[in-house]
């Protein structure tokens, strides 16, 4: 019971969830027709919780995988590239752009993470880069980080 690997998560996305709960009730709940700041975060950390429950339940009441059987077959080299990709994102998000910075992240992860076709992946990558930026800047009005492209994409 004590090695069930559903329990400890769920008991931990509880103790987050009620936690985010608490957080939104600090900020004020207001009333329906007029919802404070934390209405929103309230029942959100609420739904977590409950959410979070039925797995505690369910995990006491079918059992699971002990919580070394989580870590069995992780493929540590991949994970720690994609960390790493992550945090050059973020340091060269600004400096280089959204676009450039989201379509080498996209391709590396593609092509040696989980590898595909390139067909696919310049596929996805562009598409996926391309449909952001324009969800993001012309339809929501977001400003991202041109960068490098900045005389093109203005």
């Amino acid at each position: 019971m004590l090695r069930n690997a559903q329990l400890w998560g769920g008991l931990f996305w509880l103790a987050f969830g009620l936690f985010i709960a608490f957080q939104g009730y600090e900020l004020g709940l207001g009333q329906a027709r007029e919802p404070g700041s934390g209405f929103a975060i309230f029942w959100l950390g609420l739904m977590m919780a409950a959410f979070a429950t039925s797995i505690v339940f369910s995990a006491i009441k079918n059992g699971s995988e002990d919580i070394a059987s989580l870590w069995r077959d992780t493929r540590w080299p991949k994970v720690l590239l994609i960390i790493v990709m992550l945090l050059v994102f973020g340091f060269l998000f600004e400096t280089i752009g959204f676009v450039i910075c989201s379509l080498v992240l996209l391709l590396v992860l593609m092509r040696v993470v989980d590898p595909v076709p390139w067909p696919t992946a310049l596929l996805v990558s562009f598409g996926a880069t391309f449909g952001m930026w324009y969800c993001l800047n012309k339809l929501l009005m977001i400003q991202l980080p041109n960068g490098w492209l900045s005389p093109w994409l203005g």
